[in-house]
């Protein structure tokens, strides 16, 4: 466990771990996924964005994910990356894919040569 003196991007990274850790041991056992989001933060203060869903339902951001892949006649996952979200409201990069753990985002012409069915 660590120990705050005031918070700052390095031990932020720590409590970012550490608070994923205790999420995904509870998550395992209620049937949740969370995932921590952005953090504002001060010397004294930090806010945390954290989400949570039920593992295995559909999101609304899955269904446009889905319909999207659809209409372009794509595959979800194609070479070892796997298309994981769609945002309508990032014109010029709306897809995001992971690929060995880390997420890429990318246009939608390369979204199509990489995920072409």
């Amino acid at each position: 466990m660590t120990k705050f003196e005031k918070f700052d991007r390095k031990n932020l990274v720590a409590l970012r771990a550490e608070m994923e850790h205790v999420l995904a041991k509870y998550g395992v056992d209620s049937n949740l996924q969370f995932e921590v989001g952005s953090m504002k933060f001060s010397d004294s203060e930090v806010q945390i964005k954290v989400s949570a869903k039920v593992k295995g339902a559909k999101t609304f951001s899955d269904a446009i994910l889905e319909s999207r892949v659809k209409s372009l006649g794509l595959v979800m996952e194609k070479n070892g990356c796997k298309l994981v979200r769609y945002d309508s409201k990032k014109y010029k990069m709306p897809f995001i894919y992971e690929k060995g753990g880390k997420l890429y985002k990318t246009s939608e012409e390369h979204a199509k040569f990489l995920f072409a069915a």
